[in-house]
C-alpha cells in the first residue's frame, strides 16, 4: 500500500467551501454543538478565549489558578501573560485528576480552576464542581480535545461555570476558538473583536487546500506524489534515542498578544455551520474501535484506556511505548504524523509531577479523524504492529 500522509487531523478544505464563506453572511451552528442555551463567544483560537476568561474574572497579578500538571502550554501561557501565578496539581498516568491534590493546593489567592478533558474523554467533576460552588472559586472546563463528547449526563463543558472550545483540534477550519458562559448573562458588553486579517486565514487555509487537494486530486493518487514527499532526505532522518527529552514547547505556542481581539473568521464559520456532528460521532468512534480490536494485545505497547464509553467522541487513538521519539520518527517515515505534547513550557517546572512528565515523555498518539476510512485504520495498526515487532520487548514503564 502506498505511503500517505495520516496526520491527526488531516482533513482538508475544498476551494468551493472557501469561496462560498464570502456570500453567507452569517453562518449558524447546527445544535450538535450544544452552544444554543448558553452564550458563546468566539475567539481567534482557544488561548484567546482563556485570556477573555482573564479579562471577564479581573485576574491577574497576585491572583493564582490551579491547572493540571499535563498540559499543552499554549493554554496556561494567557494565565501567565496576564500576570497571574499558575500552580499546578497532580493528574495520574491516565491523566484523570486528583481533587484532592487540587483542594491541598487552594490558597486565599486562588481565583479559578482550570480542568481538562484530556483525548475526548470526561473528567469526573461533580464533586470538584460542588466544592469549586462552596469556596467561591470559578471553575472553567478545557473541551479543546472533546469536541462532541458527552459525559454519562451528557455534561462535558456543563458543569463548571464556563468552557473552552479549540475548533482547529477537530475540523477543518483556518481558525477559531469559543469560550461558552453557562450564564447567559454573564457577559454583557461588547465582543471587542475582529475578523483576523486576510493573510492569516490564507496562510492558515493553505495546509487544509493542500490535504483536500492530495484527497481528491487523481493525478495525484495516480503518481503517488504522497510517496514521493515523504520519501525526501529530511523525512529519513535516523532514529535518535539520545535527543533531549525535555525540550521547549514550539514558539507558536506562546500568546501573541496581537492577536486578542481578532475572533473567528467567516470561513471557520460557515465549516462549523456545516459540519454533521453525529457524523463526526460516528466516524471517529468506529476509527478508534478499529485500532482498539487490533492493537490491544501487542506487547510493545500500552493503550490509554481499556473501553470506549459511550458517549465519547475521541480526538485520537492514545498509546504508551518505551522510547516515543522512536516510535514518532518510525511511524513518520512511515506516512503516519502522531500527536502529543512532548514538550514543555519554559516557565515552570516538572520535576514535583512524575505521571505529567510519563504523559509527555512516553505518550503518543494515532490519528482516527472523521476524514480516515478503515483501510487507512487498516494501514495505521500494521505498520505499529511491525515496528512493535521490531522492538521486540514488552512496555515496561
Amino acid at each position: 500500500m502506498s505511503v500517505k500522509f495520516l496526520s491527526c487531523n488531516g482533513i482538508g478544505l475544498s476551494p468551493l467551501d472557501i469561496l462560498a464563506s464570502f456570500f453567507q453572511s452569517s453562518p449558524q451552528l447546527p445544535d450538535g454543538y450544544g452552544f444554543t442555551d448558553r452564550q458563546a463567544i468566539f475567539t481567534y483560537q482557544g488561548r484567546y478565549a482563556v485570556h477573555f476568561i482573564c479579562r471577564l474574572l479581573n485576574i491577574g497579578p497576585g491572583a493564582e489558578v490551579l491547572a493540571p500538571a499535563y498540559n499543552c502550554g499554549a493554554e496556561i501561557d494567557p494565565f501567565v501573560w496576564a500576570g497571574a501565578k499558575v500552580v499546578f496539581y497532580r493528574v495520574d498516568k491516565r491523566g484523570a485528576i486528583d481533587t484532592q491534590d487540587i483542594i491541598r493546593r487552594v490558597t486565599a489567592s486562588t481565583k479559578l480552576v482550570y480542568v481538562s478533558h484530556f483525548f475526548g474523554w470526561p473528567q469526573d467533576i461533580e464533586a470538584l464542581s460542588r466544592w469549586c460552588r462552596g469556596n467561591k472559586l470559578f471553575l472553567l472546563e478545557d473541551c479543546a480535545l472533546c469536541l462532541f463528547s458527552e459525559g454519562p449526563q451528557k455534561t462535558i463543558g456543563r458543569i463548571g461555570d464556563a468552557a473552552i472550545y479549540s475548533f482547529v483540534k477537530s475540523l477543518p477550519v483556518p481558525d477559531g476558538g469559543a469560550l461558552v458562559l453557562k450564564n447567559k448573562d454573564a457577559w454583557k458588553g461588547k465582543t471587542p473583536f475582529r475578523p483576523p486579517p486576510f493573510r492569516n486565514i490564507l496562510l492558515n487555509s493553505l495546509p487544509l487546500l493542500k490535504k483536500w487537494f492530495m484527497n481528491a486530486n487523481p493525478l495525484w493518487q495516480k503518481y503517488d506524489l504522497t510517496r514521493q514527499l515523504l520519501n525526501k532526505s529530511w523525512l529519513k532522518k535516523p532514529m535518535n534515542q539520545d535527543q533531549e527529552i525535555e525540550r521547549e514547547m514550539p514558539q507558536s505556542n506562546y500568546f501573541d498578544p496581537q492577536k486578542i481581539e481578532w475572533s473567528i473568521s467567516r470561513l471557520s464559520k460557515r465549516i462549523l455551520s456545516k459540519t454533521s456532528p453525529q457524523e463526526i460521532i460516528e466516524a471517529r468512534r468506529r476509527n478508534y474501535q478499529y485500532l482498539h480490536d487490533a492493537l490491544r494485545n501487542v506487547p510493545s505497547i500500552r493503550l490509554l484506556f481499556d473501553a470506549l464509553p459511550d458517549g465519547v467522541c475521541p480526538l485520537s487513538f492514545p498509546i504508551y511505548v518505551n522510547d516515543r521519539n522512536c516510535w514518532a520518527q518510525a511511524l513518520e517515515n512511515n506516512g503516519i504524523l502522531v500527536g502529543g505534547w512532548p514538550s514543555y513550557h519554559r516557565g515552570f517546572s516538572w520535576k514535583d509531577f512524575p505521571e505529567a512528565r510519563h504523559l509527555k515523555n512516553d505518550l503518543l498518539t494515532l490519528p482516527l479523524h472523521q476524514g480516515l476510512a478503515l483501510h487507512q485504520m487498516a494501514y495505521i495498526a500494521e505498520c505499529v504492529q511491525s515496528i512493535a515487532k521490531d522492538h521486540g520487548h514488552h512496555y515496561s514503564r
